[in-house]
């Protein structure tokens, strides 16, 4: 598994210029559509909320390489500041070097643990709950309850198409599992769930806790390689077995993944799929991080790294990003009636909705705080509806809408601005009805 040192020359590209911290760094200009949302704007939840440079990834990366030189000695403070980050990689899209900077910031996280500091309490928690073979879950849920929202044929040999449904789907949303489940078998799609499935380990991975990581890692890749193409509904899922998998293990993977939008999207293309019914609704759209800007990081990186001349070649991995993350929006210009506002910060500059890389569960209140800041650029478009396709997003917009309205219950005053008035809609499940 790649370590701390392994990144040390990485890591040491990084000159502190800061413009990790931004959104639009490249983009002095832009103009919004209010005066809020224009030019540069900070675009580090951590940084935004606790307010100091260590929170920021500039501050982590130059820790990370007194860390290295033995300047800086592991403890539980610096555990706690390097822990509070979402993960989400608007760091990585401005770095100008081309720093993997959660890659670094991950692994600083298990060094520090490695060092001997107990890992952060919830993060151990969860840790410990996926690490129980009778659970092998953050939620503490029996494994044998895993697929018990599934109606279909459970551990279908036959099938060449699986899909992974993740814990948040197995067992806190399942109607994500359902719906997914519902197009695929609309779309004619001969599939199966596993009722073997574990965790895809991401919340360990993020939070440093690698060696229980690295057991679900080989579960999944020993139970799903058999199979031709694996799909999801769970953004960080995705990511996980897409990015991570192949990094962390130093082995391609054995099939292919795609996340459930995109492959409405390749049927859309091929016309196998036509969207009749309307829906009528002024939408802005979120994208996930994990399934959007960490995917389109990957696909640009591993262009550059068979570059021959690196000028026509970066354009080329620009171009095949930026595709990427257009996907979404082809899915939602598909849909009669639909009517897309985009916020100022979107694609790979796109705001965290805040509950990554362990932070809903270790700083629920940054978290929060990281989630009604997007809220409120959602609301700035003018759109009634805030969508997106991650559990994790919709569980803390949800979470921030909740918030407001109880502020405006206790304080009388109208939040609508802030986006109290909005509608959280998983595009997955929206698809079900329209298809």
């Amino acid at each position: 598994m790649t370590s701390l040192e392994d990144l040390r020359k990485i890591n040491a590209r990084c000159i502190h210029c800061r413009a990790c911290q931004y959104a639009y760094s490249g983009e002095p200009d832009r103009e919004g559509e209010t005066e809020e949302y224009t030019g540069m704007l900070q675009g580090c939840p951590a940084g935004i909320y606790f307010g100091w440079e260590g929170y920021f990834n500039s501050g982590k990366q130059w820790m990370a390489r007194a860390f290295l030189n033995g300047e800086l000695p592991a403890s539980k403070e610096f555990l706690e500041v390097a822990e509070a980050c979402t993960t989400c990689g608007m760091c990585e899209t401005q770095c100008p070097n081309y720093i993997d900077t959660v890659s670094v910031t991950e692994a600083l996280r298990a060094a520090i643990i490695d060092a001997g500091v107990e890992p952060l309490d919830k993060h151990k928690g969860f840790g410990d709950r996926v690490g129980n073979e009778e659970m092998r879950n953050p939620y503490a849920e029996p494994r044998s309850e895993r697929t018990k929202w599934f109606d279909g044929i459970v551990d279908n040999k036959d099938a060449k198409v699986a899909y992974f449904v993740g814990c948040t789907a197995s067992y806190r949303q399942q109607q994500i599992a359902e719906h997914t489940a519902s197009i695929l078998k609309k779309l004619g799609v001969d599939f199966t769930v596993l009722s073997d499935e574990v965790c895809c380990g991401s919340p360990l991975l993020r939070t440093g806790l690698r060696k229980t990581f690295n057991t679900v890692m080989e579960e999944n890749l020993e139970l799903f390689k058999d199979f031709d193409l694996v799909l999801f509904s769970c953004a960080g899922c995705y990511k996980t077995f897409t990015n991570d998998y192949t990094e962390q293990s130093g082995k391609e993977l054995s099939f292919k993944t795609r996340h459930a939008v995109e492959y409405v999207y390749d049927l859309i293309g091929e016309g196998k799929v036509k969207i009749e019914k309307p829906y009528n609704e002024k939408v802005t759209w979120h994208d996930p991080c994990h399934s959007i800007r960490h995917i389109g990081i990957a696909i640009e990186k591993r262009i550059l790294k068979e570059y021959n001349n690196w000028l026509l070649d970066s354009r080329k991995a620009e171009k095949a990003k930026e595709a990427h993350y257009e996907i979404p929006r082809v899915v939602l210009d598909a849909i009669p009636g639909l009517e897309l506002h985009e916020m100022y910060r979107i694609k790979g500059d796109s705001f965290c909705c805040g509950a990554g890389g362990g932070v809903k569960a270790q700083f629920s209140d940054m978290a929060l705080s990281t989630a009604k800041e997007r809220m409120k650029e959602a609301a700035s478009t003018g759109a009634d509806v805030i969508m997106t396709s991650c559990p994790f997003c919709v569980t803390n917009f949800t979470d921030a809408i909740k918030s407001l309205k109880e502020e405006e219950k206790e304080t009388g005053k109208d939040l609508s601005h802030l986006g109290s008035k909005m509608k959280v809609v998983e595009l997955l499940e929206l698809l079900d009805d329209l298809i």
